[in-house]
């Protein structure tokens, strides 16, 4: 059956009352239409239900019941997928103006492709620029033995790899969206990058990925990440790390994300 609509998005929200607003409103914004939004709230105590439902007439699906975590959320929404590609939002993170539009119009000029990625903008809680992340397209060798480069939301796959491959792995907490990565390169899908900001990650200490930004150690996080590399028969060789360093050197990743950082950096995100 055709697929009725060409992206579903899903934002997974558990106590984030505070910031679940913004992400809705970034979906609901976009200038594309042709998306359905789905929100899969894990039973939150705070006042998330509240906000959703004040969008429940401009949300295709939602619901609010216990879960097991952001990967059971994840499967939860897909699983109900009337799109062509998914892509999904964190609460407390936004989808930034016109992805959806830019997204859009790379699918059509790629049409064999089923993998697309784009760019990041970290922000503070006050809503103010702090980083531009711009990472390397595809490369075969790059990517043979040193990390696949992909953040999170700014990744954009078919729903007819996602279902191949087996959906997300619910035994992860933190690495769910790398070992995707992983199965997608071991089945021969690599990325188109798409040129553009997508994803506004929201930099907190509440977030789970907080550990990144703050200097902190997660254990659980370095336990899932070797986990996922035997899982996936992974192994990142010193020489090749240094050449994927050399590679975004030349390509020019580190310097324009050096002159996005300067121009931006500062900035309210509403601005861009």
């Amino acid at each position: 059956m055709k697929n009725k609509y060409l992206f579903t998005i899903v934002i997974a929200n558990y106590n984030h009352g505070i910031f679940i607003e913004d992400a809705i409103k970034s979906v609901l914004n976009q200038s594309f239409k042709n998306y359905e939004l789905f929100v899969v709230d894990a039973k939150s105590t705070d006042n998330s239900v509240e906000v959703i439902k004040k969008y429940e007439c401009k949300i295709d699906w939602w619901v609010s019941e216990v879960d097991t975590g952001q990967s059971n959320a994840f499967n939860k929404g897909f699983s109900r997928a009337n799109g062509k590609f998914l892509l999904w939002l964190n609460a407390d993170d936004i989808l930034l103006p016109n992805s959806l539009k830019k997204a859009a119009d790379e699918i059509e000029k790629n049409k064999s492709v089923e993998w697309f990625v784009a760019n990041t903008i970290s922000f503070d809680v006050n809503g103010l620029i702090t980083k531009c992340v711009n990472g390397p397209s595809w490369h075969r060798f790059l990517f043979k033995n040193a990390p696949i480069t992909v953040y999170g939301p700014t990744s954009i796959f078919s729903k007819k790899i996602f279902d191949e491959l087996g959906c997300f792995d619910e035994s992860l907490n933190y690495c769910m969206d790398t070992d995707l990565w992983y199965r997608f390169k071991n089945a021969g899908y690599c990325f188109k990058r798409i040129h553009f900001y997508f994803w506004g990650l929201r930099v907190h200490e509440d977030s789970k990925t907080s550990h990144a930004f703050f200097g902190k150690k997660s254990t659980h996080f370095l336990e899932e990440s070797k986990k996922i590399k035997i899982k996936n028969k992974i192994v990142f060789k010193k020489k090749n790390l240094l050449y994927q360093k050399i590679f975004k050197i030349i390509n020019g990743n580190y310097f324009k994300s050096f002159l996005d950082t300067k121009k931006n950096m500062g900035k309210h995100i509403s601005n861009l």
